[in-house]
């Protein structure tokens, strides 16, 4: 019991001092390269935070726990939406911006739609995984292809070599994935303590600790007043999810897909994402009620699941 709570304190350290470094280095980058913050988020954060969702996947696959892998993208998906997102905007002001994102958030509705549409047998096939894959790489070529040159940004002068902010965001991914996985080890061990089955496991606390990442860079981005980095963080990592961990590993090992959560589970997972088409064209920054619904509706659905 005391090496888990180490575990999760050092994990913890290790997730926030990743989430310092790969929010003040990708900025960086984006200011010194004239790029958007919003396609630096989708991208190179987005994969970034998204490693402990695929290492873990991975390896429950390996292991033959195909349902931990699938629960943990859903979780994950629903966690960044209503806890990553919705406790950031609760804490500082994030503003989502309709135009800059409605791309992505159409890419990330379909992204559902290809996943509802290959698992809907319960079973996720190689072949449906290089299609994910392939989407992906489509996806990330484009963003960058159509990124706008930040008129604003790109006057202002970085002195840092690119090559330290490199290390600033390479290192803070290391600190993410293996922050992620220790904590993630200390929390499985007390879901199993207390007697949870692999789906319950995979789409609460596998899913919760996976998406600490995601919790951690978007928190510093909204605090250093980086909100297009932390909308887009949250958003690129959702198709991430879908459109790499589950393509990757259902390339390395098919996965079964539990139909019983099409009822109840992605429907959260699916309703989270036009929530977000909703809350981009509220007035801006999301208000201390609409993070506070978006809570909410995550304690809703940690409910549900026991």
């Amino acid at each position: 019991m005391f090496s888990s709570l180490l575990y999760l304190l050092i994990g913890s350290c290790l997730l926030y001092y990743g989430a310092e470094w790969i929010v003040k280095g990708s900025s960086s980058i984006a200011l010194k390269l004239g790029i958007p913050s919003l396609v630096i988020g989708l991208t190179v954060v987005a994969f970034g935070t998204s490693l402990p969702e695929l290492i873990v996947s991975i390896f429950s696959a390996l292991e033959g726990k195909s349902a931990i892998a699938v629960g943990n993208v859903i979780g994950s998906n629903v966690a960044n939406v209503g806890l990553v997102l919705g406790l950031s905007a609760f804490i500082f002001p994030i503003t989502v911006q309709y135009n800059h994102i409605k791309r992505d958030l159409f890419v990330y509705l379909v992204s559902c739609g290809l996943f509802i549409f290959f698992a809907f047998d319960g079973r996720i096939s190689q072949f449906e995984g290089i299609v994910l894959v392939i989407s992906l790489i489509f996806y990330v070529f484009y963003c960058i292809k159509s990124s706008i040159v930040d008129e604003v940004n790109s006057e202002k002068v970085i002195d840092s070599k690119m090559t330290k902010l490199i290390t600033y965001v390479i290192g803070g991914i290391a600190f993410l994935s293996f922050g992620a996985e220790i904590f993630v080890d200390g929390a499985i061990y007390f879901a199993r303590y207390f007697g949870l089955s692999e789906v319950v496991i995979g789409m609460s606390v596998v899913a919760f600790g996976t998406s600490l990442p995601e919790l951690a860079t978007s928190v510093m981005a909204a605090f250093r007043k980086e909100s297009a980095i932390s909308v887009g963080n949250i958003i690129g990592s959702n198709i991430f999810n879908i459109l790499s961990v589950l393509g990757i590993t259902s390339i390395i090992h098919p996965l079964d897909s539990p139909r019983s959560i099409m009822s109840k589970e992605v429907l959260f997972m699916i309703g989270y994402a036009f929530a977000m088409l909703v809350i981009a064209k509220l007035p801006q920054p999301i208000n201390r009620y609409t993070s506070i619904s978006l809570l909410i509706g995550y304690i809703i659905f940690i409910y549900v699941l026991f």
